[in-house]
């Protein structure tokens, strides 16, 4: 759904209230010429709202369910819808009932002792849904987005070695976007449900939508791996993501039987993480070590 579709969509609501508000006037000014008692004229009030309001609440659902879908999450559009419909309801209902002269004062003052009571007692439940609301609205991230969630609520205590820039948080594919959880799908392939009070707090570092990433990576080879020969093998897995320009290849530190290596490198869009890289980049090692294996033997 486009700007402008939206803009029509907008402009058709606000247009159908102000049609439905404005029959329910001419309604309204049509039964003082009428016979009818007060009463009647009351009822008569009661039930024209109470249509009207059905029909629009119906088709703003329907609209809010359609809109959910396309631009937040199709999983809780129609948990979204329904509550809406719920919170209509309930407030033409209380319409109605004051139309036809029934004291609500005593209904909405029980009904606001009970909120207060519920909401007291599911307060982080109802915490994360406004919060899911919000997300959905503000769109901090949506599904298929690689994240990091940085949040004092769950302390990851960074690795000391090796020593450079880490960001303690937790990393993954948001998968699903819920009216109380988020599923984010983390590096090791394992579900992380997280509350959405708790993402809407957090500091969410979102790395599909970074136009380029710097990546760090240090590893650690055996002193029998050729540094020219694995730096070869890095930059051939490097021109595959189009970062073999600018990057750095040092080793950092020797030991009697390894020596460790940093990468740093620049790459264009978000879909390599560190993690995939160096795992490409170890494999292709370990693959060009076996094929030099082998001609060694042969010779």
């Amino acid at each position: 759904m486009d700007r402008k579709a939206k803009n029509r969509t907008l402009i058709n609501i606000a247009a159908m209230v102000l049609v439905s508000a404005i029959i329910i006037v001419a309604l309204y000014a049509l039964l003082d010429y009428t016979n009818l008692s007060s009463d009647m004229k009351s009822w008569m009030l009661s039930l024209i709202v109470v249509v009207f309001g059905i029909i629009i609440t119906i088709i703003i659902s329907k609209v809010i369910n359609e809109y959910v879908k396309v631009n937040g999450i199709k999983q809780e559009a129609d948990t979204i819808s329904t509550l809406f419909s719920i919170v209509s309801y309930t407030i033409i209902a209380i319409i109605a009932l004051y139309l036809v002269h029934v004291n609500v004062t005593g209904l909405l003052i029980s009904a606001g002792f009970l909120g207060i009571v519920l909401g007291l007692a599911a307060q982080s439940t109802l915490g994360n849904i406004f919060s899911g609301i919000s997300m959905i609205v503000a769109k901090p991230f949506e599904p298929g987005d690689y994240i990091t969630v940085q949040t004092w609520q769950y302390n990851k205590i960074p690795s000391t070695y090796p020593h450079e820039e880490f960001i303690p948080g937790y990393s993954g594919t948001v998968s699903k976007i819920g009216l109380l959880y988020t599923e984010i799908i983390g590096d090791s392939h394992t579900p992380l449900y997280v509350p959405n009070g708790v993402l809407n707090q957090a500091l969410i570092i979102n790395h599909h939508r970074a136009i380029g990433r710097t990546l760090h990576i240090k590893m650690e080879l055996s002193r029998s791996a050729s540094f020219e020969s694995v730096k070869k093998v890095i930059m051939q897995q490097l021109k595959k993501y189009n970062a073999s320009k600018g990057s750095s290849i040092t080793i950092e530190h020797l030991t009697d039987s390894t020596y460790g290596i940093a990468l740093i490198a620049n790459v264009q869009g978000s879909k390599i993480t560190p993690e995939k890289l160096k795992s490409e980049i170890l494999n292709n090692i370990i693959k060009h070590a076996a094929s030099q294996k082998k001609l060694s033997n042969k010779e």
